[in-house]
């Protein structure tokens, strides 16, 4: 339990550190994580595993998850429907980057070019998006039905990246995360708060 403990602190404290990176560059077209190297080490299917990321950044404000319950009501917030193509994008980008195009050209089966370093890659983008929909939450909070989307991507996607840290997932758990998006962004889009994805890099 100690230990589960231990790697759900380090994920959240990765993610604050590819939020920060990601915001300070999202004025350009492509958008970077650099997540600053450490000795840890996080876990990958087969019982492997390579280097991670270490925490030294604080999430802003702005970056600031929601876990509240969604209003009733509307609830205005200024540049909500910016801000929240800007994170819901950025949670979009990072699944299909590392985690659905990989499954689709066949990066996590066994016998795959750098398979462990994908896998790892995974993981990492498993969290990041996973954080960024709960910070897009904050800026759904606008619309109640989309904001009550957002939360139930947010708890797929808690399933899928903690599948995807323990190297458990299966290609139908990510299909399921793949139809999962796809559908806040069509609701996204019904409601006038319409996002696309954004680039993201997770470099190493």
């Amino acid at each position: 339990m100690a230990a589960r403990t231990v790697r759900s602190v380090t994920a959240l404290a990765a993610a604050a550190v590819l939020t920060a990176a990601l915001l300070a560059g999202c004025g350009g077209g492509t958008t970077t994580v650099v997540p600053v190297s450490s000795g840890a080490a996080s876990p990958v299917a087969g019982g492997a595993a390579v280097a991670g990321p270490a925490a030294v950044a604080t999430p802003t404000a702005a970056e600031t998850e929601d876990d509240s319950p969604c209003p009733t009501g509307g609830n205005v917030k200024k540049f909500a429907k910016t801000r929240f193509a800007l994170h819901a994008g950025l949670a979009l980008g990072a699944f299909h980057r590392y985690i659905y195009k990989p499954l689709r050209s066949g990066g996590f089966k066994a016998g795959a070019d750098k398979r462990k370093r994908t896998i790892a890659k995974a993981a990492i983008a498993g969290v990041f998006a996973l954080h960024q929909l709960k910070v897009a939450k904050r800026f759904a909070r606008a619309n109640p039905t989309l904001c009550r989307a957002v939360e139930g991507v947010s708890s797929r996607f808690k399933t899928l990246a903690g599948k995807l840290h323990d190297g458990t997932a299966t290609p139908a758990d990510i299909a399921a995360g793949k139809s999962s998006i796809d559908g806040l962004q069509r609701d996204a889009l019904r409601t006038g708060y319409k996002f696309k994805e954004q680039n993201v890099t997770i470099p190493g």
